[in-house]
C-alpha cells in the first residue's frame, strides 16, 4: 500500500509540473485536494513558484494552496536579485585575483526560464582553471556581503569528462548587470545538468525541468554530437535524462536525439524517479551511510529504515558501475555499488571521533 502511496503521489507531482516551464501551456487540471497534498514537496524542491505559474488566473490560484504558491513566487523573485549581487561579489573577487571561473547551473539555467525568478537556487557553482584552487579560497576568505554558499570546482573533473579548456573555449559570455559572465554552451551545460541529475537520483523534479527548457529553447544551430560528449556510455545516460523529461513532464523532444526512447524507459526507473519525487530529498548530502547506520544500532527500526533508505538508490548505482537503464533488474548494479563502499565502512569503524549512538527521537536534516 505505501508502494501504491509514493507512486501516486509522484506522479501527482509529475501532473503538476508538466509544462509547467511554457508561456501559455494549458491550464492545470488536478483536483485541489490532490494539488493541497504534494504542495509541501512542491514547496521543498523548490517548483512552488513554476506551479504558481500554472495556476495563476485559475480557480486554483484563489485557494490557500495557491495563495502559498504565489508566495513562493514572490520570494524566488526576490532570491534572484539577491543571487546576481552575491554572484557579481564572488566574480569580482575571482577577477581580481586572475581566477578563470566559468558559471554552471544555479543562475547560468534560471536565464533560460521565463522569468528568472521562476526557478530558485541558493549556491553558486563555479568551475576554475585547475591549480587556481588555494588562490579561490583566499579570494573568498573575507565573508560576502551577501552570505551565502559558494562551490568552486578546481577543475571540471567531477562533473564533467572533458577539460577546463575545452570547456572554456566553448563557453559563453552573457551579461548580468553591467559585466559579462562566462557560462558553460549551451551542449556542455545540457550535458552536465543531464548527469547531475542522475548522480543525485533525480529526487527533484525541477531538474528535469532545466532539461526541458534547454531542449524546448535551443538554438537551430545546435549541435547533439558536442552535447553527448565523448564517453560512450554517458552518451547514453544523457539521451536517458531527456527522455526522462519527455516521459514525465511532457518535454517535446521529438527532434532530437532522445525521440521515441521515452516510451522504452525500463518501469524501474520511472518507479525509481516518482519514489523520490515522493520523498522530497535524496541521499547525496546526508552523512556517510556507515556512520548513519552505526549511529542508529541501539533502534532496530530506524536502523533498517535508513538501510532501506541508502539501499534505494537504484539510478545512482547504476552510474556508479557504469551501467546502462536498460530492463535487467538493479540489485546486482546496488550489491556493486555496497562492495565499492567497504573502504568507507571500515574507516567509519576505525574513526574514533565517529557518533557510534544516537537518541533514536533525534531528527537529522539536510539542505536539498
Amino acid at each position: 500500500m505505501q508502494h501504491v502511496t509514493t507512486h501516486r503521489t509522484g506522479g501527482i507531482i509529475a501532473q503538476v509540473l508538466a509544462g509547467a516551464w511554457r508561456t501559455g501551456g494549458p491550464p492545470l487540471e488536478v483536483e485541489p485536494e490532490d494539488l493541497q497534498r504534494v504542495a509541501p514537496l512542491l514547496h521543498q524542491t523548490g517548483t512552488g513558484a513554476l506551479v504558481w505559474w500554472r495556476v495563476r488566473g485559475t480557480a486554483l490560484a484563489d485557494t490557500e494552496t495557491g495563495d502559498g504558491f504565489h508566495q513562493a513566487y514572490r520570494l524566488h523573485t526576490l532570491e534572484a536579485e539577491i543571487h546576481a549581487l552575491r554572484l557579481n561579489d564572488v566574480l569580482c573577487r575571482l577577477d581580481a585575483a586572475g581566477i578563470d571561473a566559468l558559471l554552471i547551473k544555479g543562475w547560468a539555467i534560471a536565464r533560460r526560464y521565463p522569468e528568472v525568478g521562476l526557478r530558485p537556487y541558493t549556491d553558486l557553482d563555479l568551475i576554475i582553471r585547475p591549480g587556481q584552487g588555494e588562490a579561490a579560497q583566499g579570494a573568498l576568505a573575507v565573508p560576502l556581503a551577501l552570505e551565502g554558499p559558494v562551490d568552486v570546482h578546481d577543475g571540471p573533473s567531477r562533473v564533467d569528462a572533458l577539460g577546463f579548456e575545452q570547456l572554456a573555449e566553448r563557453s559563453e559570455a552573457v551579461s548580468l548587470g553591467d559585466r559579462l559572465v562566462r557560462i558553460l554552451g549551451a551542449e556542455d551545460h545540457l550535458r552536465l545538468l543531464a548527469l547531475h541529475a542522475l548522480r543525485h537520483g533525480v529526487f527533484r523534479p525541477i531538474w528535469l525541468i532545466d532539461l526541458a527548457v534547454c531542449v524546448e529553447g535551443r538554438s537551430s544551430g545546435f549541435d547533439w554530437e558536442r552535447c553527448l560528449g565523448p564517453v560512450p556510455r554517458q552518451r547514453e545516460w544523457v539521451i536517458d535524462a531527456i527522455a526522462l523529461a519527455a516521459r514525465l513532464l511532457g518535454a517535446h523532444v521529438e527532434d532530437t536525439p532522445a525521440a521515441g526512447r521515452a516510451g522504452t524507459l525500463p518501469d524501474w526507473l520511472i518507479r525509481a524517479v516518482l519514489r523520490n519525487w515522493a520523498r522530497g530529498t535524496g541521499t547525496s548530502h546526508l552523512e556517510p551511510v556507515f556512520d548513519a547506520l552505526l549511529a542508529r544500532l541501539r533502534s532496530p527500526r530506524l536502523a533498517w529504515a535508513e538501510a532501506r533508505r541508502r539501499w534505494d538508490r537504484p539510478i545512482e548505482a547504476t552510474l556508479e558501475v557504469g551501467g546502462p537503464f536498460n530492463h535487467l533488474p538493479r540489485w546486482p548494479f546496488q550489491m556493486v555499488a555496497v562492495a565499492r563502499r567497504t573502504p568507507e565502512w571500515r574507516e567509519a569503524l576505525r574513526r574514533p571521533t565517529a557518533p557510534r549512538w544516537r537518541d533514536p527521537g533525534a531528527r537529522q536534516t539536510a539542505p536539498c
